[in-house]
């Protein structure tokens, strides 16, 4: 049930309608339930996209997995940390 909870904060559906806009880091931690290695690129993410106006769940979940690629080392991926949605 976990699981698929978390998974309904990652469909499209959620992330299209969810707005951040006017909300703080903390909220949308909570809302979006981001993983810890999530949160270590949502503030740059907030910044690039407010400069870019785009507020959905979808541009900031994109935005943070991008940043991520950039800047983690393939050998730090685990399998483990990745929801696959269906």
């Amino acid at each position: 049930m976990e699981n698929n909870k978390i998974e309904n904060k990652k469909s499209i559906d959620f992330l299209s309608d969810y707005s951040w806009k006017g909300k703080d880091r903390e909220q949308i931690i909570q809302e979006m339930e981001l993983e810890d290695y999530e949160q270590k690129y949502l503030d740059q993410a907030m910044q690039e996209l407010v400069a870019e106006g785009k507020y959905t769940g979808y541009h900031l979940d994109r935005r943070i997995l991008l940043l991520i690629d950039m800047h983690e080392d393939e050998d730090d991926f685990d399998e483990d940390d990745v929801v696959y949605i269906r």
